[in-house]
Parts: C-alpha cells; structure tokens; sequence
C-alpha cells in the first residue's frame, strides 16, 4: 500500500476513536450529572420525609400529652360537701379509710370498696356486725383510739354528724387538729342520702358506681312512692312508729322514718301533731290519734305480740286490728342504699292491697 494512503487511513482511525471517547465522554458526564441530582433529590425526599415523620410524631406527642392531662384533670383534686356542710379536698381517691359509721360501711360494701375500710369503729366490733368482722376497732363516740388513728394514717375519717356534736370533749375535732381530713355524715332525708352515697363513690375513685347506686335507690323509691302520692287523705292510715315502749318515743318530723312512712303513703301522728326529732309521746295521745298502724323495730318487739297482748294499746286500731308489725332496725334507720328494703315493708304494712301483704325483705 502507498504510504500516503496508508497515513490516510490512519488519521481517519484516530478521528474515529477520539469522536467515539469524546461521545463516551459526554454520555458519562451526564451520567454522572445524573446522578448526583437524583442523589440530591433523594436526600430531598428522605429530609422531607424525616420531617412529616417527626412533625406527625410531635402531633401525636401533642395529642398524647393533652389526654394525659384531661385524665389528670378527670383524675385531679376531689372536691365534696359533707353533711355538716364542710368542703372535703381530696388530691386523689382514698385509699386508707377509717369508717366510724354502720351505715357508710355499707355503702362501701355495697360498691364493693371494702379493701378501702382501714377500720371501723368500736360498736359495730363489739356486736358483731358482719361488716366488721376481722377489724378491731378505732373507737366510737365515747372515746377515739388515737394510736390506732395514728398507726394507720389514714387518708380520710368518716363519722356520724351527730356523734361529732354531741360528743363532750369533741375527740372527733382532734382528729381534725391533728391534720386529718374528717367527712361528717348526716343523713337526714332521701336526697341527703343520695348525695352522701354518690360523695363516697367520688371519695373512693368510684363516682360513677356511686351515682348509678343513688339513681338506682331514687328511682325504686319514686316507683313506689308514684304509686300512694295521689291517694286521697282519708285513704292514707294513720301511722305510729314506735321506737320504744316505755317510756313510749317515737319519731316526728326531720327525721328519715317520718319520711319513709310518708314515702309509703301513710301519715306520721306525731309528725302531724307538730313534734319533731324523737320526742317522747304520751300513751293518752297515743289513744286519742288512734293509729291504724303500728311499726316497730325488731329491737323493740321481734314479735308483734308483744304489742299486741299490752293491755294499755287494746283499745288502738292497730292493735284491734292487729295492723302491728315489726321491721328490721337497720333498713329503716340507717340511710343508705339499703333503705329501700325498709321502705318497701313499711308500704306492705300501710298499703297491704296496692304492695301486697306484709313480709320480711331480706
């Protein structure tokens, strides 16, 4: 071959392969341009991503931290009125409480709380009430045990309103300079007593048992109230309730037996003759209002007959008629949820042909 051919030929391989590195060049560069966008818009994406993530992740913090803090609220300082009209502050439920009242004791027992019963008091130890049984006793009206108040720390103390005020040395106000917080009962009428039942249930981090609990008595008291409230006066009896016998005492007005025997649909002879509390009531005028009922607590006659075969009651409706019956003491003395028993007997001895003839309501 000439060498001016061949030297042609050459320079045309060279033109070649430089155009072929210069376009592999090019193509590369881009590649890599490419690349390093797509690299950023990764780290773009991924940022943004990272930042929905931790602005959700806040969301839910904010979110998590205000139902924290409506729980806290929900869970906060309990505030009640007691009986006695004082406001009791609580900075949660109680866990440790000392009951010095048989009838809150059944409360408790009744929303079933009694893992929250401290201790009792020592009446209810000493007649073998079945509530206390196990417990030793803190003391009572006549005297407070303070070195078991004192061992036991308690976070509330729950007494009788009356006890507190009649007690001579006022124990039960030491309790209370000693720093401990002291909730007075005193049920003197229905709706007290469904307010007090619904102030436990708060006090013990149970508020809504305990308003289903008073709503529940309230409304089974209603019913059969509803059932009398229209009566006509002349078909309402004549009621006495004898609390004792000798001397004869009874119960008047401001009193929760005046209410239940009206709740039942009678008319407390000593409530309408103006007397109130539990008076003592003379046996004159006891035959001349001529009740036709007498109700007792078993304490005083277990057995009706005793009343019935008293020859200085003979000549009394109730007993002609042996219209007397005796009750359980507790169902109509101590207010509580358990009442209803006591009301429904009382409306069977009133109004045996609306509620039927009279039995025991266990």
């Amino acid at each position: 071959m000439p060498k001016e051919k061949l030297k042609t030929k050459f320079t045309s391989i060279t033109v070649m392969i430089l155009i072929t590195a210069l376009i592999l060049l090019i193509f590369t560069f881009a590649g890599c341009k490419k690349s390093t966008s797509d690299s950023a818009s990764g780290t773009s994406e991924s940022s943004t991503t990272i930042a929905q993530v931790s602005e959700s992740s806040s969301e839910a913090n904010q979110n998590a931290s205000s139902e924290t803090t409506n729980e806290v609220q929900i869970q906060g300082p309990i505030e009640v009125t007691d009986g006695m009209g004082n406001k009791i502050t609580l900075e949660k439920p109680a866990q440790k409480i000392i009951v010095f009242s048989p009838s809150i004791l059944e409360i408790f027992a009744g929303l079933d709380a009694m893992d929250k019963v401290a201790e009792v008091d020592n009446w209810s130890v000493q007649n073998n009430e079945p509530l206390a049984r196990g417990y030793g006793g803190a003391g009572d009206a006549n005297g407070i045990n303070f070195e078991t108040v004192t061992k036991i720390n308690p976070d509330l103390i729950i007494v009788v309103g009356s006890a507190y005020a009649s007690n001579t040395e006022n124990e039960f106000g030491k309790l209370k300079d000693l720093g401990y917080k002291v909730y007075m009962t005193n049920s003197i009428s229905l709706e007290i007593t469904y307010t007090e039942i619904e102030n436990i249930g708060k006090i013990i981090g149970k508020a809504e048992e305990g308003k289903v609990m008073s709503e529940n008595l309230k409304k089974q008291v209603e019913d059969i109230y509803s059932k009398v409230k229209d009566l006509p006066e002349d078909k309402n009896p004549k009621v006495f309730y004898m609390v004792w016998n000798d001397p004869i005492m009874s119960a008047g007005k401001n009193t929760f037996v005046n209410e239940l025997i009206e709740k039942a649909g009678g008319i407390n002879i000593v409530a309408k003759d103006g007397l109130t509390d539990w008076p003592e009531y003379s046996l004159e005028k006891l035959i001349s209002n001529n009740p036709d009922v007498i109700i007792a607590p078993i304490s005083l006659a277990a057995n009706p007959d005793i009343l019935l075969k008293d020859a200085k009651f003979s000549t009394i409706n109730a007993v002609v008629n042996k219209k007397v019956f005796s009750i359980p003491d507790n169902p109509i003395s101590r207010p509580n949820q358990n009442v209803i028993k006591g009301l429904m007997m009382m409306s069977m001895a009133i109004h045996p042909e609306i509620f039927g003839e009279f039995k025991l309501v266990e």
